[in-house]
């Protein structure tokens, strides 16, 4: 008689907790979010990861950092295919200025602050992250015009180091 009752008692548990995991995600990304200069971003950023509905608030920053990462391994792409279309001298130069800038953020900045939210020593996150992010402004910047033909790009990258930095910062 014990057993079932036991068995039904763990079942019910287990239950309850695929149930509000995800709901304590969700309000943890909500309340990180509503704290942040762009929530709409940081929500879009944050929710579009799979570990978000079980993160708590370091894998929310790696989860940025990822993002900012994997958005300038495709820009690098991008600048590449674009560069290969023989761009007027102009464009051709901030392409390939941008080009070394995104190259940096992947090997440079994205693994110390990687390691950072890993090890629990946020500050290094904070710098890097912002310095991401202030690298995708820079290369905007260097077009010269209203908008690059990477401008998309660019705001997606300073918005995810942005977003990481300011996790890391409420870490510290």
């Amino acid at each position: 008689m014990k057993t079932p009752m036991l068995f039904t008692l763990v079942s019910f548990t287990q239950l309850l907790l695929i149930t509000i995991l995800p709901l304590a995600s969700a309000d943890l990304i909500d309340d990180t979010c509503k704290k942040m200069p762009d929530v709409d971003s940081c929500i879009a950023i944050l929710r579009s990861d799979p570990r978000s509905s079980t993160a708590d608030t370091p894998t929310l920053g790696l989860i940025s950092v990822d993002t900012a990462d994997s958005n300038a391994e495709v820009t690098l792409d991008e600048i590449k295919d674009l560069l290969g279309k023989s761009p007027d001298s102009k464009t051709k130069q901030a392409l390939t200025s941008c080009e070394a800038s995104y190259g940096n953020i992947r090997s440079s900045l994205v693994p110390p602050s990687r390691e950072s939210f890993t090890k629990g020593d946020y500050k290094f996150a904070v710098q890097y992250m912002n310095d991401a992010a202030n690298t995708a402004a820079v290369c905007e910047a260097g077009f010269g015009g209203p908008k690059s033909p990477i401008y998309d790009a660019n705001m997606f990258e300073r918005n995810a180091g942005l977003l990481a930095s300011a996790i890391a910062s409420s870490l510290l």
